[in-house]
């Protein structure tokens, strides 16, 4: 059954669930965020292989700039 699966095709895998894992616990535990937007980040991630977490990261980076950033500047 898996006779042609490579090492390459294990570490892509694997790259992808602990991807897609980080950015489904990350989202979870968001306490900003309402279920709603919640599951609208939940149905990017797993419907978007790769560009989903890739997505989330992006949108985690710049909320974080934002609240980092003074409201007066």
């Amino acid at each position: 059954m898996f006779v042609n699966v490579s090492y390459t095709h294990l570490v892509i895998v694997v790259s992808y669930l602990a991807a897609m894992i980080a950015a489904l616990i990350s989202i979870w535990r968001s306490s900003e965020t309402g279920t709603g937007v919640k599951v609208y980040w939940t149905g990017i991630v797993v419907l978007l292989p790769y560009v989903g977490p890739l997505m989330w990261a992006i949108n985690l980076a710049i909320s974080a700039r934002r609240r980092s950033t003074p409201s007066g500047a």
